[in-house]
């Protein structure tokens, strides 16, 4: 019976992304999901995003609000199983599935892995000037996104890794001061009752999940990933 749910289950996120991005993202995406659908055929996911459910709000159903009034407070599941849930960053949370290294962290128990994603809301992704896999302007590697199904993962990866920080609770203000995967350093502060990520400015919309191994946040924007 597990086989015919996940088909479905993958089926859908494609109606939800298909929904929000143009029939052109399918066609510059194939390549990069070509692996995930192949592996139907073995009876396996790259990651399991735990049962799918219809989010009310922010909040997955079946979850009790956490203390900041959004999202989910569980320590009982991890990153990996919240992710996929809630509606509003759902595109970001569909291209971390590509991304081995971002998977392997966000379904790890070990404390050292706590992490707190920064997942754009859908309205700042399809605000893009460009896909996430798409070539950065002024890039002389000589190797095109567009003829490379490899370059494209890497620079999926890059974009991926950039809005996720490898700690939770994550520290506020400069001494909270960190890397992302991606290797950018950033900070948070609160300015007129708003969580702000530092540089870029970025504006926290709320912690829509805190879990076992760490938090998500949803962000109105993306972090730099020139």
């Amino acid at each position: 019976m597990r086989y015919p749910v996940l088909v479905a289950s993958f089926f859908a996120s494609l109606s939800v992304a298909a929904a929000l991005f143009p029939l052109g993202y399918f066609r510059e995406s194939a390549s990069l999901l070509r692996h995930s659908i192949s592996s139907f055929h073995g009876d396996q996911l790259p990651m399991n995003p735990g049962p799918v459910q219809s989010p009310i709000s922010s909040t997955p159903d079946g979850a009790s609000p956490n203390k900041d009034g959004g999202g989910v407070d569980d320590s009982t599941v991890s990153i990996s199983d919240i992710l996929p849930q809630t509606r509003k960053i759902n595109i970001f949370a569909s291209l971390t599935r590509d991304v081995s290294t971002v998977t392997t962290r966000l379904e790890s128990t070990k404390p050292e892995d706590n992490t707190t994603v920064l997942a754009p809301l859908n309205s700042a992704m399809q605000a893009l000037p460009r896909k996430p896999w798409e070539d950065r302007p002024g890039d002389d590697s000589g190797v095109s996104a567009a003829r490379s199904e490899d370059k494209a993962a890497q620079n999926l990866q890059r974009f991926v890794e950039e809005h996720v920080v490898p700690t939770s609770p994550w520290k506020k203000g400069p001494e909270g001061k960190i890397k992302t995967l991606g290797g950018q350093e950033l900070w948070w502060e609160e300015h007129d009752g708003h969580r702000i990520i530092r540089p870029g400015n970025l504006v926290v919309d709320g912690i829509v999940g805190r879990v076992g191994n760490g938090e998500v946040w949803a962000v109105k924007g993306v972090v730099n990933y020139a």
